[in-house]
């Protein structure tokens, strides 16, 4: 299944074309942005690499032949309890794009749960939306007029979704995600508590009804029950036509979320 977001690239063409460097000065700042993050990165966390973590090395390397992602990528632990994860993309090869797994993601999930995690964050990678964020900040700062505000705040939450679907693309596995989600969300085992998928799913779908009538629905990521419906879509809809039919109500509240 293609995991685009149609409504997420075009609002991407729409807001790089408002913030897209119109100087070599401009480009100049990415560039240094991206020295800066790599060394800081190099300096305060420890590299993903065959020598100290070899099999969270390979594990990396499976999911980027995986996504047929070819861009230089350079992936770090950081050390934090929460799960999570983050992405610095780059937009050449001068300097690395960045991934960064917090120290409780590794500890905590398995190596399929990871694939996920790590799959979303490559997401973020393949689409350059980090491109358009950096850019963004640096053009508008605190000036942003309401209209290009709502368009980024939008697209930020359509990034997640998709990212989410390239996550699901790389483990492959609807067990592997909610098992994620519960670990992401609570810090728990879902295994712990018995508790079978199609239980916790349901209670989600009745969740997310509290979500579809516009509003705020969070910040940068989508509250989390729409994050795990949509992702119980992709993986179950047979067709891109009947999946895009299925998410109308999910994609139309995050349309309208400043309303």
């Amino acid at each position: 299944m293609n995991p685009a977001i149609l409504q997420r690239k075009n609002l991407q063409n729409k807001l790089w074309k408002l913030v897209i460097p119109k100087s070599s000065n401009e480009i100049d700042w990415e560039l240094e942005e991206q020295r800066f993050s790599f060394y800081d990165e190099s300096c305060y966390n420890l590299q993903i690499a065959p020598d100290t973590t070899p099999s969270l090395y390979n594990l990396c390397q499976t999911v980027m032949l995986h996504l047929h992602v070819q861009d230089n990528v350079r992936f770090f632990i950081d050390n934090r309890v929460r799960v999570a994860g983050s992405c610095i993309a780059s937009a050449n090869n001068i300097y690395p794009s960045i991934i960064r797994l917090s120290s409780g993601a590794v500890n905590t999930l398995t190596d399929n749960e990871l694939t996920f995690l790590i799959g979303h964050e490559l997401g973020h990678v393949l689409m350059l939306d980090r491109l358009v964020r950096f850019y963004f900040h640096k053009q508008y700062k605190d000036k942003t007029p309401r209209l290009v505000n709502h368009l980024f705040h939008v697209f930020e939450m359509l990034t997640e979704l998709e990212a989410d679907r390239y996550g699901y693309l790389a483990c492959n596995s609807l067990e592997d995600f909610v098992n994620y989600q519960y670990k992401m969300i609570g810090g728990l085992d879902r295994q712990k508590f018995g508790v079978p998928i199609e239980t916790f799913l349901e209670t989600n779908r009745q969740r997310v009804n509290l979500f579809l009538h516009g509003g705020w629905l969070g910040d940068r990521h989508p509250a989390n029950a729409l994050r795990i419906e949509a992702i119980r879509l992709f993986s179950s809809c047979q067709t891109y036509r009947e999946l895009q039919a299925q998410m109308k109500p999910i994609i139309d509240s995050i349309m309208n979320c400043d309303d």
